[in-house]
């Protein structure tokens, strides 16, 4: 009965994850490709009086300077996010970063549904072992164990 339940949580948390991960994904391909442009937010976050004041400062002191790297960073970091969680390969980076962003969304004051992405990165980091139930993760690191302890075998 545990052996059941636990396949029917490995399979649902990995189905949200893939969803989630889809939903990186397309947000960073939206960027990319619709001329998304850090410079355009320094203002807002500037004149915005809900953002922290050391936010404020941070993004036109360091943000700002170099707004095309970051033009190219962010968009690429949410596809990278997007690809490792649908492709279950690096699952806790890709949901650590995936709070940091999130994180800085909501510091930069651009609330919308950045809350809930960060409960549903907590709730898949959480349930971690059932996360990685249908992953590249657990194929390859079964792998890795084979592997391994085969080789301590023959020392």
């Amino acid at each position: 009965m545990i052996k059941a339940t636990q396949k029917i949580a490995g399979w649902i948390l990995s189905v949200i994850r893939v969803l989630f991960g889809w939903m990186w994904l397309k947000s960073g391909y939206d960027k990319l490709s619709g001329g998304f442009g850090v410079e355009s937010l320094i203002p807002v976050i500037a004149a915005n009086h809900d953002s922290p004041e050391w936010y404020k400062a941070f993004f036109s002191h360091v943000v700002s300077p170099f707004s095309e790297v970051f033009d190219v960073v962010i968009p690429w970091g949410e596809i990278l996010i997007g690809i490792g969680l649908i492709a279950g390969l690096f699952i806790v980076p890709a949901l650590v970063m995936s709070v940091f962003v999130n994180a800085n969304y909501i510091l930069a004051d651009m609330i919308f549904t950045y809350p809930t992405d960060i409960l549903m990165a907590t709730l898949l980091l959480t349930g971690k072992r059932f996360t990685a139930y249908v992953s590249v993760e657990r194929w390859l690191y079964a792998k890795w164990w084979k592997d391994w302890n085969g080789a301590e075998k023959r020392m």
